[in-house]
């Protein structure tokens, strides 16, 4: 076996061994009485909740719904996010007018916390599906252009230069050198950003609704339903793994110049 193999096996073998030691230290736990079932239940409990909510759904709405309602908000919120955070801090990175039109409000923005913003979301747009997609259309959109920002400003000087000197227009420099430059901090900032959309999923449902996956977690907290909670956020957790996978799997294939991918 090639050392190259050799290596990604070993990679892949870690990969997999982690996972099985944090599951087996969690039965060890549980099976000992090291935590109380209410705060930590058994794998097993939890397996037998998700399968539950596979077959009967929660509270009286399966759990396709669930997922259906929760990927909705996450996707509408995700794509308009990374496409206007994306085209802004490209923007912000080239040309110097707008960085400074952008700066104070977006520096000033990115510290509050997601969380702190919910009482303003309800004033303004309701308890309905607009201030929950927004809100996390709020995050995604400002990771997005902090990393676009900071990719299109390492471009390098001489391609700059070099393709001005063979007579590129200012927006083929644009599109064929400085895009492709800031594409590996890009695809970054996308999986980065999908597991903060996901995370403030849950902080969107609070603003009320009947079904999502935050929705689940948050109704079997109030009712110490502790199994259910777990539940809902290994189905998190799964979609989560995915789509991070999914977004790496698609930069290695798109910045295929970038040797550490």
């Amino acid at each position: 076996m090639s050392p190259a193999l050799r290596a990604r096996a070993r990679y892949i073998a870690l990969a997999v061994l982690s996972p099985l030691c944090l599951l087996g230290l969690w039965v060890l736990a549980t099976s000992q009485g090291w935590v109380k079932s209410v705060l930590l239940p058994p794998p097993q409990a939890v397996l037998a909740s998700l399968t539950d909510m596979v077959t009967q759904g929660y509270s009286g709405i399966s759990l396709a719904k669930h997922l259906a309602a929760s990927l909705t908000r996450v996707g509408i919120a995700f794509f308009a996010g990374a496409l206007l955070g994306v085209t802004l801090g490209l923007l912000r990175g080239r040309v110097p007018a707008i960085d400074a039109l952008l700066l104070v409000p977006a520096e000033m923005l990115r510290p509050i916390p997601p969380l702190g913003l919910i009482p303003l979301f309800i004033l303004w747009f309701g308890i309905g599906e607009l201030s929950k997609v927004l809100l996390i259309f709020l995050s995604v959109f400002l990771i997005m252009m902090v990393n676009a920002h900071a990719g299109a400003r390492s471009c390098p000087a001489d391609l700059l230069r070099a393709a001005q000197s063979l007579g590129a227009s200012r927006m083929q420099v644009f599109v064929r050198v400085v895009f492709p430059s800031a594409l590996p901090q890009i695809t970054t900032g996308l999986r980065v950003a999908m597991g903060t959309g996901f995370s403030i999923l849950v902080a969107s449902e609070l603003l009320g609704g009947d079904r999502g996956l935050g929705f689940i977690i948050l109704d079997a907290s109030n009712f110490f339903r502790t199994t259910y909670v777990f539940a809902g956020i290994v189905v998190i957790g799964a979609i989560g793994l995915a789509s991070d996978r999914l977004i790496a799997w698609a930069g290695r294939r798109l910045v295929h110049w970038d040797g550490r991918r």
